[in-house]
């Protein structure tokens, strides 16, 4: 969607090690390459608490994201992140990506935990995250391993694991273009204030994906993605009373487009 920042890489034709028939496009993004995403997303949420019924509910927004690379190097790209929803304050946060464009952490928002971007899943504000290439020259058909530490704040480290896929190269727009196909599973485990109290999830979000590339820079144009997570959740009353248990299962559906 979430939201962010893909960006550049050389297509193979300039690398002399490439074969013909594939491409690198792989995350290298200029220092002060500026990117703005539109991201439409419906969230479901169903959650059951001690002895009451599931409640449900369902949020549908238009977020909008614009990206500016702050850094970016051999250890890693730093994105600093506009998101703006209508009705709401814009928020500014930095995301901090390896160089395979795998997201390895969020830092804190305006002051305020990472937690204040749960209402929507991370594939959705950062779509150079899903199904990030590896920096090597791929072939269509190629498939290769997501295996990656990521940090959010108020969350324990975590390891996003799962697979892409190389589906095709084409042209649209008059731009070279790569379709991309990805699948991973993330645990969760976090803690955060509420109402005086503290609400605990643990569990395991996972995610499928399809984006296309722009060979030129390796750019996402466009990102659809279905998220869905199943937690168990504890929550612990300010007044030292005896915690609550229950459940919530949450599905995020989005489609990303970049907006030149």
């Amino acid at each position: 969607m979430i939201l962010v920042c893909a960006l550049g890489a050389l297509g193979c034709g300039v690398l002399a090690a490439c074969r013909p028939d594939t491409v690198q496009v792989a995350f290298h993004p200029p220092v002060g390459a500026r990117y703005r995403y539109q991201v439409d997303v419906t969230k479901a949420r169903t959650i059951q608490l001690g002895s009451d019924g599931p409640q449900r509910t369902v949020d549908d927004a238009r977020l909008e994201a614009d990206e500016i690379v702050l850094a970016s190097g051999p250890q890693g790209i730093r994105v600093q992140v506009e998101l703006r929803r209508a009705g709401s304050a814009p928020r500014k946060f930095v995301v901090l990506f390896d160089r395979a464009a795998q997201l390895t952490a969020v830092e804190s928002v305006e002051g305020l935990p990472a937690s204040v971007l749960e209402p929507f899943g991370l594939s959705e504000i950062f779509p150079a995250a899903a199904g990030a290439p590896p920096p090597r020259p791929l072939a269509a058909g190629e498939q290769w391993t997501i295996d990656d530490h990521l940090a959010l704040a108020g969350s324990a480290p975590a390891r996003l694991r799962g697979s892409g896929r190389l589906e095709s190269f084409g042209v649209v727009g008059g731009r070279k273009v790569a379709s991309i196909r990805s699948s991973t599973r993330l645990p969760v485990s976090t803690q955060s204030p509420l109402s005086g109290g503290q609400l605990a999830l643990q569990g395991v979000e996972s995610t499928l994906s399809n984006a296309t590339r722009e060979l030129a820079d390796g750019a996402v144009e466009e990102a659809s993605s279905t998220t869905t997570g199943n937690y168990q959740v504890t929550l612990t009353p300010g007044d030292q009373g005896p915690p609550v248990t229950g459940t919530l299962t949450i599905e995020v559906r989005s489609k990303t487009k970049r907006v030149r």
